[in-house]
């Protein structure tokens, strides 16, 4: 064999070689969308498996079970059941549950009571699930308010106790923490990368490049007001656009003081980026409830988490953020 064919051949094996490597090392990419936890959710995944459509489906039927669980407006959940019950104080705990509520009591104490998972019978009297709603009278306010407050809930890995009236709900925390619990599952079943995203919280796992996440802008809704980039982490937002009405000319949105029994006024969106959705869920709402500068000041010290707010300073819109947040890839359109 002369000079000429030896290199033809390793030529040759190199090229097999390669085509035998990419071959092994082939992956399929999919996205889909359904429609779970009142929101479009869209889940992307990669893998090497051709079937990862059915793995994503099967994703989705576990966020869908989950759902069913902690869906307080689902009269068969257990949040629903628990909360229409006047006769018992003391009920069997869910794990889920008790995991909800080990994160809410911790935003609860870190807001000094802002973070107030027993905001529920308040809430309600706002309508916003209403065909036309109206704003509830002041005096129905003050008399809900003496439901609210979270310090009467005591709870055990293996009890909850509820006093009778009180009601409890996750809105704040729950989609983040369907969207951890989904992303472990993601990854049992060995998918190389992927997302899922609610609108309102997004987590990533597996990119190997940071991905470019969008914020809503709060009143111009087919524009966004900045991005940034992440890194298999996970991004919530909070917003007085997300739910609200507007009545006699006054605005009215979902997120309740539950000190006042009113929307917080002048805060109109938060984003947190953290490590965990529940937490980045959590800490989105935390945060809208506080003063920015008092928000900034209580995210500080929690690690690997960053957050910037948008709110309405001398009649002007303005953000606020965190050291980690201004130091970031970070795009405004103020």
């Amino acid at each position: 064999m002369n000079r000429r064919e030896i290199i033809s051949l390793i030529i040759l094996i190199l090229v097999i070689g390669f085509g035998t490597y990419k071959y092994l090392t082939r992956s399929f990419t999919e996205l889909k969308s359904q429609y779970l936890m009142d929101t479009i959710v869209e889940i992307s995944a990669t893998s090497q498996s051709k079937n990862v459509g059915k793995q994503i489906d099967a994703v989705f039927n576990y966020i869908r079970n989950l759902e069913d669980k902690l869906n307080e407006f689902n009269p068969q959940s257990y949040l629903a059941k628990i909360n229409a019950d006047t006769l018992n104080t003391v009920f069997e705990m869910d794990p889920d549950v008790y995991n909800l509520l080990t994160i809410a009591d911790s935003l609860y104490k870190m807001t000094e009571g802002a973070f107030d998972p027993t905001i529920k019978p308040v809430w309600d009297l706002w309508g916003f699930n209403a065909e036309k709603p109206v704003p509830p009278d002041s005096l129905e306010i003050k008399k809900m308010l003496e439901k609210v407050n979270f310090s009467k809930i005591k709870y055990t890995p293996q009890q909850l106790f509820k006093p009778v009236g009180m009601q409890l709900t996750f809105g704040a925390i729950a989609k983040g923490y369907i969207l951890d619990k989904a992303r472990e599952y993601m990854q049992t079943l060995n998918l190389d990368s992927g997302f899922i995203n609610c609108r309102s919280s997004m987590a990533f796992m597996g990119f190997k490049n940071p991905q470019i996440v969008y914020i809503q802008h709060p009143r111009r809704l087919d524009d966004y007001i900045a991005n940034f980039k992440v890194l298999n982490q996970s991004v919530s937002t909070s917003g007085d656009y997300q739910q609200f009405y507007e009545y006699q000319g006054v605005r009215y949105h979902h997120i309740i003081n539950p000190f006042t029994g009113y929307p917080v006024p002048d805060v109109h969106s938060v984003t947190v980026l953290c490590p965990s959705a529940a937490w980045s869920d959590g800490l989105s709402t935390a945060l809208f409830l506080l003063p920015p500068e008092t928000a900034i000041s209580v995210i500080k010290p929690i690690p690997d988490c960053e957050a910037i707010i948008y709110y309405t300073k001398d009649d002007s819109l303005v953000s606020l953020k965190t050291e980690g947040m201004k130091k970031r890839d970070l795009n405004e359109k103020l």
